[in-house]
């Protein structure tokens, strides 16, 4: 009867033990690496209807361990620039989902790869990264000065910028991919040096280890401690074209009949300044030189006194006055204040075969 009894309190202190523990199963994800989670068990049970003291376990205790993850996310579509400008920013947003602080460095390359659809065909110039010092979003040179992250929580974001030069002449809808990617690092507190991952050592339970859990990005591959996303420059500009062509008006011997390029001929010089259709804005401040070779000789009164260059059809004056066309020392000189997408400007003028 005794060994009856003895077996149905151990079966009942084993039960009791199973459904205590599962009771107690707690997710750590979340938990800050570092935490100790510690719990007990306890008994109760009674002796011939008699209730016993309970009895608690011994504490069961392990360290919540680092789970190193950080993700980034650049903007939902392009970021326009203007051809030959420098300090265009791309933003990013780093967010640290480890369950522990870390510090970042941060890292910007070209990339071929256009991730809104288009087709990358040049490179920026300059690239480098600077972190949002006022978190404001918006990149300010002098103000965000830092190219790595210091101390970021866990579950925080902060705005790192990927800032490069547009070559001047870019033509206007080319496009240039440049990732940005970010790598944690151990906190400047922790001497600021390359995270180890932990996965194939055996676990110790007093010892905070680590583990890398983050996916893979644009250019990097999963578990590896850092990130990358992928941004673009999309480039509003003005195709600016020129054409020169020239027409013989006459010559000594043949006068309008048939001339001829001879000494004396007169040539009429068209110079054609086009924006395309395809440009995103106006072209501006457009100075147009022609310098003229010494074998010809400028005609200064072709279009009335004085008038030896015409623009859009109306005569220009040869002194550098008020209007926009101007000779001097060989040269002729126009000036087209703008020229809309689609739109161009005619300038004519004479030579004398010499």
């Amino acid at each position: 009867m005794l060994r009856h009894m003895q077996t149905r309190m151990a079966r009942t202190l084993a039960i009791a033990a199973l459904v205590v523990g599962a009771a107690n199963v707690t997710k750590a994800a979340g938990t800050a690496a570092g935490v100790t989670i510690s719990n007990t068990a306890s008994v109760n049970y009674s002796v011939n209807a008699v209730a016993q003291p309970a009895i608690t376990s011994n504490a069961a205790d392990f360290v919540v361990d680092r789970r190193v993850d950080l993700t980034l996310t650049a903007p939902v579509t392009y970021v326009n620039v203007t051809p030959g400008t420098a300090g265009n920013a791309i933003p990013f947003t780093l967010t640290n989902t480890s369950n522990a602080p870390l510090n970042f460095t941060l890292a910007a390359a070209n990339n071929a790869t256009d991730p809104y659809g288009g087709t990358d065909n040049f490179n920026p110039t300059a690239l480098t990264v600077f972190v949002d010092g006022n978190g404001n979003g918006t990149y300010q040179a002098g103000t965000d000065t830092a190219t790595t992250v210091d101390t970021l929580a866990a579950d925080a974001s902060i705005t790192v910028f990927i800032v490069g030069t547009i070559p001047g002449g870019q033509a206007n809808a080319s496009i240039a991919a440049v990732t940005m990617t970010a790598t944690g690092r151990e906190t400047t507190a922790n001497g600021g040096g390359a995270l180890t991952n932990d996965s194939g050592v055996a676990d110790t339970a007093a010892t905070v280890q680590t583990v890398f859990a983050d996916g893979a990005g644009a250019t990097d591959a999963a578990n590896d401690a850092a990130f990358s996303r992928t941004g673009a420059y999309f480039v509003q500009g003005a195709n600016v074209s020129v054409v020169k062509s020239e027409a013989i008006i006459s010559d000594p011997i043949n006068n309008t009949t048939n001339p001829k390029h001879i000494p004396g001929a007169i040539v009429e010089y068209t110079v054609t300044v086009t924006n395309a259709a395809a440009s995103a804005v106006a072209a501006t401040s457009i100075s147009v030189t022609d310098v003229l070779p010494a074998t010809v000789a400028f005609q200064t009164g072709t279009y009335g006194a004085g008038n030896g260059i015409q623009v859009d059809g109306v005569a220009k004056t040869n002194a550098a006055d008020g209007d926009n066309g101007s000779f001097a020392a060989g040269t002729v000189t126009v000036t087209i204040p703008s020229l809309a997408p689609n739109t161009s400007s005619v300038i004519k003028f004479r030579v004398a075969v010499n």
